[in-house]
Formats: structure tokens, sequence, C-alpha cells
């Protein structure tokens, strides 16, 4: 006879399973090749050194991205990505001035996923193309541009072609010592 704590754990178990191979064909109506569309709200944080003091700030902001995605593996689907983002105007005070730091630029990212039912694990990986403006009390003080890698993890939710991600990225930005984003999106699936 089972105990009761045995009992808990043959349900969990069976429950999971249930989710798992259940999940599988919910997997096949969202994982189809093809191309997609969204667009998601996050925060950005900014971490720079400014002669002895250091700018550490967060703002909201914004993408609109495009991709296409194919499930050409057997285990994992492969997409590209291109992205436009608006990284905000994060901005404080140091020594006595209102600093702020405005970035925005287009991407292009690869990304590999591995589709578990309803759910999306993946990692990508990617270069952006950006121009930042750093001011004073209002006054430009510094202009660049370049492109640069960045990284990134998430996952993804879908019911039938629409899809909510939660992700995380990395952007090495030359003369900014730390730039992430951690966002929100939703996208369609054509």
């Amino acid at each position: 006879m089972l105990r009761k704590g045995e009992r808990m754990n043959q349900g969990l178990r069976a429950a999971l399973a249930a989710v798992v191979l259940g999940g599988t064909g919910l997997s096949q109506a969202h994982a189809a090749d093809g191309p997609y569309l969204g667009a998601g709200i996050g925060l950005a944080s900014v971490r720079d050194q400014l002669d002895t003091e250091t700018l550490d700030a967060d703002d909201t902001a914004f993408r609109g991205f495009v991709g296409y995605r194919t499930s050409a593996l057997p285990i994992i689907d492969l997409a590209i990505e291109g992205a436009y983002t608006d990284f905000g105007r994060p901005s404080q005070t140091v020594a006595g001035q209102n600093v702020q730091f405005k970035l925005s630029g287009a991407s292009v990212a690869g990304l590999v996923i591995l589709p578990l039912g309803p759910l999306d694990l993946y990692a990508k990986g990617g270069a952006l193309s950006w121009r930042s403006e750093r001011s004073s009390n209002g006054v430009s003080m510094a202009s660049r541009s370049g492109s640069d890698p960045f990284y990134g993890a998430g996952i993804a939710f879908y019911l039938w072609k629409v899809g909510v991600r939660a992700e995380y990225e990395r952007f090495q930005i030359k003369d900014v010592d730390r730039l992430q984003m951690l966002s929100l999106s939703v996208l369609f699936q054509f």
C-alpha cells in the first residue's frame, strides 16, 4: 500500500507527463516554419563611468521586431530576427548636473529555440548598429555610433499563433560599461 506522500508524488509525475505529452501537440501548432512580427516594452539599464562619477540609471525601452522561424532540425528550431530598439533616456544627477543617456539602434540576431510544448526556451546572439548621445543639463556632451555584439536568453509561451516572450539581453557597447535590457513582448506568427 502506498503512503500519502508516495501517492502525491505519483500524481505529480502523472500530471507532469500529461502536460509534456499534451503540449507536444500544441507545439506543432506554433512551431511551423514562417514569419512573425512583434513588439515589446522593457527596462533598459545603463552604467557608464563619467570622469570620477558613475552613471547608473534605468528607463523604459521599446522594441519592434520581425523574424522568420524554421523547424529544420529535429530537436531545435532556428530563427533570424531583425529589430529596432529605443533604449529610452536613462538619466541621473551626477556631480550636481542632470546627465541623460540616449541610445537606439537596429539589430539582427539568430535564435536557437528549444520547443517544449506551448513553451519555448531560447538563446540569441547578434549585432546592434547603435547611435548614442550623452547630454548634461540639456547640452549634448558626446554623440557616438557603432556596431557591437549582443546576446540574450528568454522564455516564450504560445497559444496558437500568438506568443508572449520574457527575455534578458546584454549589449557589449564600446565606451559603455554596461547596457542590458529586460523585456516583455507579444508576437504574432503568420
